[in-house]
């Protein structure tokens, strides 16, 4: 496999699969998130492969549409999927932002003339969500931000995605807990803003970048609500170019990182609702996926070639061994063939609409459970070649932090990284 580097004289590629420089970026910086990677990673993939303006870009793993919002700033044509609902609607915000600051006047000061909401909180939201949120948020806020919950029938259903884009940074910005890691931890504390300020924060920061972007803007991005393990909406050989992260298998938590603002805006009340509401349609790479989705190993396990299968089949044995003795008894073991079989799908999908010879462009991560080391960039790049691509490269682009080497992951003497799958369709 030939070794090459994209990424050459742009950023320091250690920092490509971060959100790093997202906050030098407009619109980017409106709303990003932890786990997703850099505008400059994006740019690059465009630039190497020669686009024409006509041709489409596709991203199965939309996150908050970093590569979809790259594209648009860059004037090509994007498609993306994403099955997480709020981060779908955070995208739609910044995939069709506002053209004139009054559109972003308006909610500000719709939002300013909020006044605390006085009755019980449980009026709003579930006991469950309560009690979370009441651990996160100082009173006077939650209840300013309770009225804004209610009052977003008042605004205009074309101007929801925005209003809730606004709020939810406010929501952040007025959080007295610290994200501890990736996960919100509401006995860490950190210093929080009040509602106004945060408000007038978030607004000019929006109105800012309107007034760079100019009347010049024209969005050219689909967003889909949907799994990209079938990519209904496109036809065959639609789209030219495939940028893209799919959750890690490290068994970090989109569904947990995001409690707050499910909660917040009612899209689940409890623990439960959200494993049904969220974690179901996700790719499974963590322990707190559906007991159903884990337990139907046979049917994903047969989806899978009997050459892959002999490479997974030693880690599995390792994890379940690992099991037993572990005072966790986390049953890492049943993530691996969901996981792979699900990707697979997503790869055979890619093949189906991607022109020949369109680059794809992963970024990845392996993983250490229970001190089991997980090779993911080199089993995806083997689905990858089983299913109709030529993997030309896999290049480390950063090692990671003791952040993702929690003490039940610890135990490999390998260390962790993030790496660049570079391949293409035949």
């Amino acid at each position: 496999m030939k070794q090459l580097s994209l990424f050459e004289d742009i950023l320091p590629k250690e920092k490509l699969p971060t959100n790093l420089t997202t906050n030098r970026h407009p619109i980017h910086k409106w709303y990003n998130f932890i786990a997703g990677f850099s505008p400059e990673f994006v740019s690059s993939c465009i630039k190497n492969a020669n686009l024409k303006p006509n041709e489409v870009i596709v991203d199965p793993f939309a996150g908050l549409s970093t590569t979809l919002t790259q594209a648009n700033l860059q004037g090509f044509s994007s498609v993306g999927f994403e099955a997480h609902p709020f981060f779908y609607e955070i995208s739609l915000a910044k995939l069709f932002p506002p053209t004139e600051q009054k559109q972003v006047k308006f909610i500000e000061s719709f939002c300013v003339s909020l006044e605390p909401y006085q009755q019980e909180l449980t009026n709003i939201w579930t006991t469950t969500a309560v009690t979370f949120l009441e651990k996160l948020i100082p009173e006077l806020e939650l209840r300013l931000l309770a009225s804004a919950v209610i009052a977003e029938n008042q605004i205009s259903q074309e101007q929801q995605p925005l209003y809730r884009l606004i709020l939810s940074r406010v929501l952040e910005l007025t959080s007295k807990s610290q994200t501890d890691g990736i996960y919100k931890a509401p006995t860490t504390q950190k210093i929080s803003i009040s509602y106004q300020d945060a408000l007038s924060k978030v607004c000019d920061e929006i109105q800012n970048d309107i007034d760079v972007l100019g009347n010049s803007f024209i969005p050219r991005a689909k967003l889909h609500f949907m799994s990209s393990e079938k990519m209904l909406p496109l036809e065959d050989k639609s789209c030219s170019l495939c940028v893209t992260s799919p959750p890690y298998l490290n068994n970090f938590d989109f569904a947990e990182m995001t409690r707050m603002q499910l909660y917040f805006w009612r899209y689940a009340g409890s623990w439960r609702e959200i494993t049904e509401r969220v974690r179901r349609w996700l790719i499974v790479n963590t322990t707190t996926a559906p007991t159903d989705l884990k337990r139907n190993q046979i049917l994903f396990s047969k989806s899978l070639s009997e050459s892959f299968q002999s490479e997974i089949k030693p880690l599995f044995e390792a994890l379940k061994q690992q099991k037993q003795i572990r005072a966790g008894k986390k049953d890492y073991y049943l993530l691996l063939y969901p996981y792979f079989a699900q990707m697979q799908s997503v790869f055979r999908e890619l093949k189906r609409v991607l022109r020949p010879e369109s680059a794809v462009n992963i970024v990845v991560a392996d993983a250490a459970l229970y001190g089991v080391h997980i090779p993911t960039e080199k089993l995806l790049a083997q689905l990858l070649e089983e299913n109709g691509f030529q993997v030309l490269n896999i290049e480390t682009l950063r090692t990671r932090g003791s952040r993702w080497c929690l003490q039940k992951r610890q135990g490999t003497e390998k260390g962790l990284g993030e790496f660049h799958i570079y391949a293409r369709r035949y």
